[in-house]
């Protein structure tokens, strides 16, 4: 008596399924770099909104006195409440040197020189109050955060008619990418030009 099988019963094949196996393995080779790529390039978005925060309070503060300074927390940009949510340490991690003259037209105009000084010192805070300069990040990859920007300076404040600024944000956005020398890093400055000096992805 002859058997037969429907055809609705056929299985795959050994090769067969090692040929599929064969395929999602490639598949996940390429998708997953990309997806980690994106992944960490999504977070530098965060970046350049705390830059673009930081360069309005700038230029708010030079339309009321003239100059830019580093003194970010006397200008009103204090992201100290959202440390634990930013890859990204930002602000001016080097001691303000600004004009003489363009310094006391700032504090004729009703600028505090105690709280908001000549030469204010670079000053990192993550809690608390009190002037900072800079704001360190909260959040990185593993047990590695920025501590404080690297590429930053206040730029040119030689007199009272050449007044620049540079703000820098730099994050540890991937685990690839952890050290100072590669992390990432984008800055603004006074004409709200943004350069990414390292992708960190």
């Amino acid at each position: 008596m002859k058997k037969f099988m429907n055809a609705s019963q056929a299985g795959f094949t050994l090769v067969e399924l090692m040929i599929v196996v064969a395929i999602i393995g490639i598949l996940s080779a390429v998708a997953v770099p990309n997806f980690k790529r994106y992944q960490a390039k999504s977070k530098t978005s965060e970046a350049k909104i705390q830059l673009a925060a930081a360069y309005t309070a700038e230029q708010s503060f030079y339309g009321d006195f003239g100059i830019y300074h580093n003194c970010f927390t006397y200008m009103g940009f204090d992201p100290r409440r959202e440390t634990n949510n930013r890859y990204f340490a930002i602000g001016i991690s080097v001691a303000a040197a600004i004009n003489g003259q363009a310094y006391t037209s700032a504090t004729n105009s009703g600028l505090n020189s105690a709280d908001c000084t000549r030469t204010l010192a670079a000053t990192g805070s993550t809690t608390g109050s009190g002037v900072a300069t800079f704001f360190p990040a909260g959040k990185g990859n593993g047990s590695v955060v920025a501590a404080a920007p690297t590429d930053t300076a206040l730029g040119t404040q030689a007199n009272a008619t050449t007044q620049t600024f540079t703000i820098s944000a730099d994050g540890v956005v991937s685990a690839d990418f952890t050290a100072t020398t590669n992390m990432a890093q984008i800055t603004v400055d006074q004409d709200k030009i943004f350069s990414i000096l390292q992708p960190g992805y």
